[in-house]
């Protein structure tokens, strides 16, 4: 420092020295000294900010990566997407990788199950506050199930299928657009039979989350949407409609954007913050990526395993609302995904530091493996 504070003096003398000051010596040394004094004083505000500031900014440039074949290959998949699809991928906040034909990353579109992605960022808010823990059981909140002998079933089982509802419920309870959400889950109580004991077993599916909203609007004394507005979409930056007002699908009703879903990935990459606002806390991120199925038996899902994973025979286990999708062989979790039944692929890599969006409108399942191998093509380029 006090060899860059004498370079500055040398430079400041020089610059003096051209000034044309009066000719009178006694004003010119008191001007001289002054202008020093003030010189000095603007140089260390300078140097102080710009310390102050170093270790405040990370680097603007992202790494360069050569994404060609990324491209050529969802060119050459492209009618998997149904001719629309638009890829992104950020690495710690800053766009790495951008492909659109037919689609931009401003175009709404529905994307079923990469709902309970979001669905299950609200939970675990309510979690942080302090409002409900997932050990919690449903009875507390909806004697209605206690009267049916379905009490005992916890807040993390229903978000980890593993609550005993055989999926979806059979009367298709949660997508019933007359009903309230209250009417739904109520029907869902007295109506719906369990499939087996909870815990013991999962199958993928609507009903437990749709119970799970419910408890969620009871906790809060707000709607589903206001809750979700307020708790992640608001600090996160983000637009997601839950469509069907009265009866949310909780599962999988939302319609939202490409741009806008990037942003909630940024979040959890970012271990609960966006924009230096805290969405969720560290604790809740670690338990939403963490396997909350607790030894069930896989008995109903629509995804196996993953072939493109590091561990291509393991069984894809859930977290909280979310498939842990890429284990590496001590089962720790390094990447993990919410995938919706039209082919929107939303995933986060927690080795790397990066979120990613494929997002689409297709017929169903038709892109699952073509996504899956996006994914692997980006991870082996950023290893």
């Amino acid at each position: 420092m006090s060899d860059l504070l004498d370079f500055m003096d040398l430079l400041f003398q020089s610059f003096v020295s051209t000034l044309v000051l009066p000719k009178k010596p006694l004003k010119t040394q008191i001007i001289k000294n002054d202008m020093t004094n003030i010189f000095r004083f603007l140089t260390a505000c300078a140097l102080l900010f710009c310390s102050c500031r170093t270790d405040e900014v990370s680097p603007e440039t992202p790494p360069v990566y050569n994404f060609d074949e990324v491209d050529k290959f969802v060119e050459a998949h492209l009618a998997d997407y149904n001719d629309q699809v638009i890829v992104l991928v950020s690495q710690n906040g800053k766009l790495i990788y951008k492909k659109g034909i037919g689609l931009d990353e401003h175009t709404s579109k529905p994307i079923a199950s990469a709902t309970k992605w979001l669905s299950a960022a609200v939970i675990l808010s309510l979690v942080d506050e302090g409002k409900l823990t997932l050990s919690d059981s449903i009875g507390k909140y909806l004697p209605i199930f206690t009267a049916h002998r379905k009490g005992g079933i916890t807040i993390r089982q229903l978000f980890a299928h593993t609550a005993g509802f055989g999926g979806d419920s059979p009367q298709k309870y949660e997508y019933k657009r007359l009903m309230t959400l209250a009417q739904a889950v109520d029907s869902i109580a007295v109506y719906t039979p369990l499939v087996a004991s909870p815990g013991t077993q999962f199958d993928y599916g609507s009903a437990g989350m749709q119970i799970g909203g419910r408890v969620a609007e009871i906790v809060s004394g707000k709607s589903w949407q206001e809750l979700f507005d307020e708790r992640i979409a608001k600090p996160c930056g983000m637009t997601a409609e839950y469509r069907s007002v009265r009866n949310p699908i909780i599962a999988g009703g939302v319609h939202t954007t490409a741009a806008d879903y990037l942003r909630f990935l940024e979040m959890l990459v970012n271990r609960g913050t966006y924009n230096g606002n805290r969405v969720l806390s560290e604790s809740a991120i670690g338990t939403m990526l963490s396997d909350q199925t607790e030894d069930a038996k896989i008995t109903g899902t629509p995804y196996v395993t993953n072939p493109f994973s590091t561990t291509p025979q393991r069984p894809v286990r859930y977290g909280v609302g979310n498939w842990l999708d890429v284990v590496d062989a001590d089962g720790r979790v390094l990447e993990s995904s919410s995938p919706g039944l039209f082919g929107t692929h939303p995933w986060q890599d927690s080795k790397h530091q990066i979120a990613g969006i494929i997002f689409t409108q297709t017929t169903p399942r038709q892109s699952s493996m073509t996504s899956l191998e996006i994914r692997k093509m980006i991870r082996d380029i950023v290893e």
